[in-house]
């Protein structure tokens, strides 16, 4: 089982590591050819599309926790996905009367207002299809589509500006496009191997979940606490910020691919046996991966920002960036800690838990980012969401770190980081 289960996560989180060697060529590319500006903008709108599990409403998370389970897969598959095309018209709709009707959008462009729409509805549909994948256990298909529609869809775009002069609008068009042919492909293999029917069948679009409303506001907390520092920085400090914030911040935060491909084949699993024996095997290992082996290698890899940063972005590079990389490594290393953690929450239907205490620290966090922000620091900034996740981390595992001892030692870990942190950004300076 072990054997299978890390190949099949291997198979989750190769699309991460595909598309990190395509962002070590599209973002140089991006700045070269179109400038920190504008790759501002072009990433502030995929930044928009983070809004989408919200509204898919716990749709996807259901299809991979409750499918596993239910003998009648294929019934269940057609009504989530049936609901999802359901609650994406609704939404349409209801943005298009908003943009009508509603002078809050009048400072929106109409181009980025549909461009930001399309994105949104696409992502809607592309989660329930992505749970169904997950909840089938058809994981080399999800490391397709996945590599596609979040790996080639961000960074082969940019590869245009070297042909031909476009701005960040035409882009990300072309991203979209990308991401339309993967709902379509992924549909058509699921109907293809009968997996769903969808045009055949008459089954109910109507469905509710007891944790479907838990998982809808684990999915907003989620994209309210990963896009409410972007949204700050490129108001109060300007798109150039927001370049030089997430760069760094994307190239780190590649690390969650491995636990996130981990939590894409835990979460069915556990959805189907949610005992302890599954728990003290597959996921005590993938603990100590990331407790004792990750840390080591962030750690190495302090020695080398310096000079990676100045061979990859040449005259780009600055100590702001190399210090922000330093930091977020950290929290992208501790984020991926809790998405272990989550994944327990979420498989053995206990997901209620977690979002009682994302709903308890999100408005210190709030404050504590807006202060930060205001006073155009973005050092401060990402300090801020470091102390954030490392919050959210501990008291979402002190349950568990009662019945798994090594947890505890990751407390102990997150010190020493912290510790080589402050010296490796003192050095610095």
């Amino acid at each position: 089982m072990s054997k299978k289960f890390f190949l099949n996560s291997f198979f989750s989180s190769l699309p991460g590591f595909v598309s990190i060697l395509l962002s070590f060529l599209s973002i140089p590319i991006y700045l070269k050819y179109g400038g920190e500006e504008e790759y501002g903008n072009y990433i502030f709108l995929h930044f928009i599309s983070f809004i989408a599990p919200v509204l898919n409403f716990g749709l996807g998370k259901i299809a991979a926790t409750i499918i596993p389970q239910n003998k009648k897969k294929d019934t269940t598959a057609l009504i989530l996905l049936k609901k999802t095309i359901m609650n994406s018209l609704i939404i349409l709709s209801v943005l298009f009367l908003f943009f009508i009707s509603n002078e809050f959008f009048l400072f929106i462009s109409r181009n980025v207002f549909f461009l930001t729409t399309a994105s949104i509805i696409i992502t809607i549909i592309f989660v329930t299809i992505e749970g169904i994948f997950q909840g089938k256990r058809l994981f080399f298909g999800l490391m397709i589509i996945n590599l596609f529609f979040y790996g080639l869809s961000l960074s082969l775009p940019p590869f245009l500006l070297m042909y031909c002069f476009t701005d960040y609008k035409n882009i990300f068009f072309a991203s979209l496009v990308i991401k339309s042919s993967v709902i379509v492909i992924g549909a058509f293999y699921l109907f293809k191997h009968k997996s769903l029917k969808f045009f055949f069948n008459n089954s109910s679009s109507f469905f509710y979940h007891p944790n479907q409303k838990w998982f809808s506001i684990s999915s907003l907390l989620n994209i309210a606490y990963d896009f409410l520092d972007k949204y700050l920085v490129k108001v109060y400090i300007g798109p150039v910020a927001l370049a030089i914030y997430s760069i760094p911040q994307q190239l780190t935060g590649k690390l969650s691919i491995v636990s996130k491909g981990i939590s894409a084949v835990l979460l069915p699993t556990l959805a189907i046996k949610k005992k302890n024996n599954f728990i003290t095997k597959e996921f005590l290992i993938s603990l100590r991966i990331f407790i004792f082996v990750i840390p080591l290698f962030i750690f190495l890899l302090f020695n080398f920002f310096n000079i990676f940063f100045e061979i990859w972005l040449g005259k780009n590079s600055n100590v702001q960036i190399i210090t922000l990389a330093k930091i977020f490594s950290i929290v992208s290393w501790v984020s991926c800690l809790s998405h272990l953690i989550i994944s327990y929450y979420e498989g053995s239907g206990a997901i209620k838990k977690n979002s009682k205490i994302e709903l308890f620290f999100y408005p210190i966090f709030f404050i504590s980012l807006y202060i930060a922000v205001v006073n155009k620091n973005l050092f401060i900034v990402a300090i801020v969401v470091l102390i954030k996740e490392i919050a959210l981390f501990i008291f979402r595992s002190i349950r568990l770190s009662k019945e798994i001892i090594i947890i505890k030692h990751s407390y102990l870990v997150i010190l020493i980081l912290i510790f080589f942190l402050l010296y490796s950004v003192n050095a610095n300076f």
